[in-house]
């Protein structure tokens, strides 16, 4: 199947060369619905690898959504870049991202639905043989990652980068199966900091293994380079670090080869 993503941009920021990226489009259904994701790997892999469900920022799929991925999950997963929104649903102005997600904010039970049955078509792969799996998120994405975490999937690993942390359900934290990694920039103005207090009392009444990071440069969409208003800017400095406490997060619980 054909796609529309510029591959040599994406092998770039994968640290790979274009010929050894494998990409295409993972299309699923799901309550009468059609959803297209885009699976992500290194061709040179062979056997069981650990895979990665990656939720972009609110825009959704786009060229730029699988290079931020790409750049910050880094090439030993195979990654899934997970469509929750329904294929042909791809933003294209904030005012319309806003008004996508907002439905499925409001809604948790819906976005944890979609979230897992974006995970069972990543599981459903034959493209590559899957070992354990993971979960992350940017924006958004976040706290579409920890929303699928507290749903009580079965995975080993869940990650926010920039991503909102509040609940209508906190009590749920007690479903989550695997480790939770929070990245966050302590000059976010959308994750304030009660918000930050009451998903650390969250977290601690479930007794989790969890972390959170602040970086204090660092506001909301620190991994965009496109974003560039006050309080929702690109923090190159806090990307790099966030990528690698996400990549030693995950080889330490998901166990890559």
């Amino acid at each position: 199947m054909t796609h529309p993503f510029d591959t040599a941009k994406v092998a770039e920021h994968f640290g790979i060369s274009a010929a050894d990226l494998g990409i295409a489009l993972v299309p699923h259904r799901f309550d009468g619905s059609d959803y297209e994701s885009v699976l992500m790997f290194d061709k040179r892999r062979t056997g069981a690898q650990a895979g990665v469900l990656a939720v972009p920022n609110f825009m959704g799929i786009r060229q730029q959504a699988l290079e931020i991925v790409a750049t910050t999950v880094g090439p030993r997963y195979a990654v899934l870049v997970a469509d929750v929104y329904g294929k042909g649903v791809r933003p294209t102005t904030p005012e319309q991202a806003m008004a996508v997600i907002a439905p499925l904010k409001q809604d948790r039970a819906e976005l944890r639905k979609r979230m897992n049955a974006a995970l069972r078509a990543f599981q459903a792969q034959s493209t590559v043989a899957l070992s354990n799996i993971g979960a992350c998120g940017f924006c958004f994405g976040g706290t579409a990652a920890l929303e699928l975490a507290r749903s009580g999937a079965d995975l080993r690993a869940f990650a926010s980068l920039h991503g909102s942390l509040e609940t209508p359900t906190p009590a749920d934290a007690h479903n989550v199966k695997g480790a939770i990694l929070v990245l966050h920039g302590a000059q976010d103005p959308s994750v304030p900091r009660d918000q930050v207090n009451a998903f650390v009392d969250e977290m601690t009444a479930a007794r989790l293994d969890w972390q959170l990071m602040h970086y204090g440069q660092a506001g909301h969409s620190y991994t965009d380079p496109d974003a560039s208003r006050p309080g929702f800017f690109y923090h190159a400095p806090t990307a790099r670090r966030a990528s690698r406490a996400l990549r030693e997060f995950f080889a330490e619980n998901l166990n890559p080869v």
